[in-house]
């Protein structure tokens, strides 16, 4: 399945009760993948790894910086789930992988919704600004309806 075949996959053809694990390619984030799939493993239930496309302010000003960054999101997002694969398929776990677009906090809590996640695990934020402007950890754990996981 290619980078984008995954980005048109109905959410309803993932598995539902499914723990979501949301990904960027971040130390915290891979910490947040491995405790993810141990979490499905002790329940018996599949990972659904996500990765959430963000606009950056200044990619909008410049087309060519637009496509360079795209070009590497598509990277990292095909790491990651080749990172989620891997590791599901030695531990004999379900798993999917999702690239959506647009705010992290608002896509990932509207996947866990349409999914009935059983849990969302997240990275905790290593940038220091986040600590006064919030993270995505925070505004997920404060809007979210499942159980969010943050992981140092």
């Amino acid at each position: 399945m290619t980078l984008f075949q995954e980005r048109v996959v109905e959410h309803g053809t993932l598995r539902q009760h499914a723990v979501i694990v949301a990904v960027d390619g971040s130390r915290t984030s891979m910490r947040a993948a491995d405790y993810a799939l141990g979490q499905a493993r002790r329940t018996g239930t599949a990972v659904i790894g996500v990765f959430v496309r963000q606009a950056g302010t200044v990619a909008v000003g410049a087309p060519a910086t637009w496509v360079y960054a795209e070009h590497a999101q598509d990277e990292v997002a095909e790491e990651m789930r080749d990172y989620i694969a891997e590791r599901a398929k030695v531990l004999g776990l379900e798993h999917g992988f999702v690239v959506l677009s647009g705010s992290p906090a608002r896509q990932i809590r509207q996947l866990a919704d349409q999914l009935l996640a059983s849990a969302v695990v997240v990275g905790a934020s290593e940038h220091f600004t986040h600590r006064f402007y919030g993270s995505l950890a925070v505004r997920l754990a404060r809007a979210a309806h499942q159980p969010v996981i943050i992981v140092p």
